[in-house]
């Protein structure tokens, strides 16, 4: 099999999203890594399934993690998140300013809603 650049780069985000869910489950706080990847999937996740406007692809971006998810300083360390994603008009760039800016997991989108959690 043979992948392409692009599906060698969303096998990488996928596989440390994979481990960050299963971190974050366990009530482990995310690193900066971790807290990206998942952000990065979901938001290629809501893109492909095509039921999300560029806005709202943004809008979530910014309610995935909190600061009560991630470890202390992670949140400073990202002020942004640009990600090319395939919508059904073609590819866009969704840039999630802010991306952990809510203090509280209540206040985030919850666990059942985030496609990336259901499986």
């Amino acid at each position: 099999m043979k992948l392409t650049q692009y599906e060698q780069e969303r096998l990488m985000i996928f596989s440390v999203a994979e481990i960050s869910r299963r971190r974050w489950r366990r009530g482990l706080k995310l690193n900066y890594v971790e807290a990206t990847a998942i952000i990065c999937d979901e938001m290629l996740e809501r893109a492909r399934d095509g039921r999300w406007s560029l806005t709202e692809l943004m809008d979530a971006g910014a309610r995935i993690i909190t600061e009560e998810d991630v470890m202390e300083g992670t949140a400073a360390l990202l002020p942004n998140v640009d990600l090319e994603v395939l919508l059904p008009d073609g590819n866009k760039l969704v840039s999630i300013q802010d991306p952990i800016k809510l203090e509280k997991r209540s206040e985030g989108i919850p666990f059942e809603e985030l496609l990336s959690m259901s499986c």
